[in-house]
């Protein structure tokens, strides 16, 4: 009997079936392949959507830097005046030739005014002796050939020459004359447009110095009662 009691006890251990055995006998896989596959999908999913997040901080990164003026101007008038109109404010986007004030052009209006009509005086007188140059020359050349016919003296004929002649130089001496006033407009025109004062190039104004009824000048008259900016031009 107990021969037989210890053969049946090994017997039953031998025919023990452990649990992994069982779990291959069934056909089903341990747990821990799962695990491990787990950890790796997660693991997986934290790093894109690092890598998404780092990603997407760079692109918003921003840099700091400086805007500096490519020109810079100060505005001022040609001439010295008093401002009538200031038409301009700091922070005004201004165009090229654009009008940002004018001066009292009275003093400058009369002076063209008188320029052109010393002009238009010169320029009778240059048609005046060109009517009377074209007269003396034919009066030369018909004494001319009176003289040569022996109707009238030579001496009548040279005479006739010498005033064509006179008449010829007071001529030259008059346009002359005329192209000097002619100059005297062009002067007094330049001063008179110089009493509008306009932007030099396109920008934006960042000072704004003067105001109507100031006296600008472009150059100082110190004591302060002379400005010789009306403002400030840049061009970023």
């Amino acid at each position: 009997m107990k021969g037989n009691a210890v053969s049946n006890s090994e017997l039953l251990k031998e025919l023990r079936i452990e649990r992994h055995q069982r779990e291959a006998h069934d056909g089903r896989m341990p747990r821990w392949p799962w695990i491990v596959l787990a950890l790796v999908l997660l693991l997986a999913l934290l790093g894109g959507g690092a890598w998404w997040m780092l990603g997407h901080r760079a692109v918003a990164v921003q840099t700091t830097g400086y805007v500096t003026a490519r020109r810079q101007a100060t505005v001022s008038a040609q001439i010295t005046g008093t401002l009538t109109a200031v038409l301009i404010e700091e922070g005004d986007h201004v165009k090229k030739s654009q009008v940002l004030a004018r001066l009292d052009d009275s003093a400058y209006r009369a002076g063209l005014e008188a320029a052109r009509a010393q002009a238009a005086a010169a320029h009778a007188l240059v048609a005046q002796y060109k009517a009377q140059l074209a007269q003396n020359d034919r009066d030369a050349a018909r004494q001319q050939s009176l003289a040569a016919q022996g109707l009238v003296p030579k001496q009548a004929a040279e005479q006739a020459r010498t005033l064509a002649e006179g008449t010829r130089a007071q001529l030259a001496a008059q346009m002359k004359t005329a192209g000097s006033a002619d100059a005297q407009v062009m002067q007094a025109q330049v001063n008179f447009d110089y009493c509008v004062v306009r932007a030099p190039f396109d920008g934006v104004i960042t000072t704004k110095d003067a105001q109507v009824g100031e006296i600008v000048s472009p150059f100082s008259a110190g004591g302060g009662f002379t400005r010789t900016g009306i403002g400030t031009i840049v061009d970023m």
